[in-house]
């Protein structure tokens, strides 16, 4: 017989445990549901020296203050042992090792989900999985010989895990620029970027980047209109290429085209043979296992504020979701407060649309 809960969260990250922080505060009861082992699982599981570029008060979940002082930038192994003494601080129903595989609307109202751990239903579902979870290579990857070795930003660890002297690192935001830098103590290093990225120090004038985002309201403003372009913006934080390249010595090369045996091709008619790749080319979507009437053209959920057309079906932590800061630490929270309010009001545990039809 399936676990019946009146709210299933699906992930146990920052967004996931936020949301339960307001689910308790009403009093509606609910599960959150992860994959991990653990609880803070997914950052324990980035590269060993990320630090993250924003500052431990903005670095904050609703009820908790994070250890130590405001104005550093914890590691990401800090954040995940936060995030884990969060759910035990709150004492949030955290099912571990607990994969969704599948999610559709019951006849009777509500929904069911298949999971490696069985099958659960419930009223209301909170989809907090993030956005962007499937590595992205191109297709050049494929055109490289077998012993050139290649990983993935998201499986990438630490110098060590890369044979060879010669590297190559294909895209230069953020995960890509600091990787590409940590591997010049070790190794010789080129850097392809494609379109040039505006760039933004961490601090300015002592204060955080996030810190000026608040205070001047951009942050947290809603983006309305204007969502649909940001969501494709990246900025990179921290000094220019230009700036790393001079501090570290790696060379910066265009865009990479082509490949072929341990060659790689760059638009600017250049070659060079390379050992390694380190692919910093972002994650892509999927929300295939969700068989409901959410999602549009391109698979990505048709939703307001996180509010869909399906009765009681959210989501939450998606980048620039409802404003800039809905995929940020700090301001999830108030997308998070939002949607408990939509449950809450909700009459025989439906949620309501009118709010967001209205919008569209």
């Amino acid at each position: 017989m399936a676990e019946h809960s009146r709210v299933i969260v699906i992930g146990g990250g920052q967004s996931g445990l936020v949301a339960g922080y307001y689910l308790k505060k009403a009093g509606i009861p609910f599960l959150i549901l992860d994959a991990g082992t653990r609880v803070g699982q997914s950052w324990r599981s980035r590269w060993d020296s990320l630090e993250l570029f924003t500052i431990a008060q903005y670095c904050e979940l609703p009820g908790q203050r994070f250890p130590g002082r405001r104005g550093r930038f914890p590691t990401k192994d800090e954040m995940a042992d936060y995030i884990e003494s969060y759910a035990g601080k709150h004492q949030l129903p955290v099912q571990l090792e607990t994969s969704v595989t599948a999610l559709e609307p019951r006849a009777e109202g509500g929904y069911e989900l298949a999971t490696n751990q069985g099958t659960y239903t419930a009223d209301h579902v909170i989809v907090a999985t993030g956005a962007f979870r499937v590595q992205f290579r191109p297709a050049l990857a494929e055109k490289l010989d077998e012993d050139v070795h290649q990983v993935h930003t998201g499986s990438y660890t630490n110098p060590r895990s890369i044979p060879g002297r010669t590297v190559l690192v294909v895209g230069a935001a953020n995960s890509g620029a600091q990787i590409a830098a940590e591997l010049t103590r070790t190794h010789t290093v080129v850097l392809a970027q494609g379109s040039p990225l505006p760039h933004f120090g961490r601090k300015f004038l002592f204060k955080g980047l996030h810190w000026w985002g608040d205070k001047f309201g951009i942050i947290g403003k809603p983006l309305q209109g204007e969502r649909d372009r940001l969501h494709k913006k990246t900025i990179l934080v921290g000094p220019s290429l230009e700036k790393i390249a001079k501090r570290t010595g790696m060379r910066l090369a265009p865009r990479a085209v082509d490949a072929g045996g341990r060659t790689v091709h760059f638009e600017d008619g250049t070659k060079q043979d390379f050992d390694a790749v380190v692919w910093a080319t972002g994650f892509r979507w999927d929300y295939s296992w969700i068989d409901a009437p959410v999602l549009n053209e391109i698979g990505m959920p048709d939703h307001y504020r996180g509010v869909t057309d399906a009765e009681g079906l959210y989501f939450l932590g998606m980048q620039c979701q409802y404003s800039y800061g809905s995929g940020l630490i700090w301001w999830v929270k108030t997308d998070a407060e939002y949607l408990v309010k939509q449950i809450a009001s909700a009459p025989k545990g439906l949620a309501k649309t009118d709010e967001r039809r209205a919008q569209l």
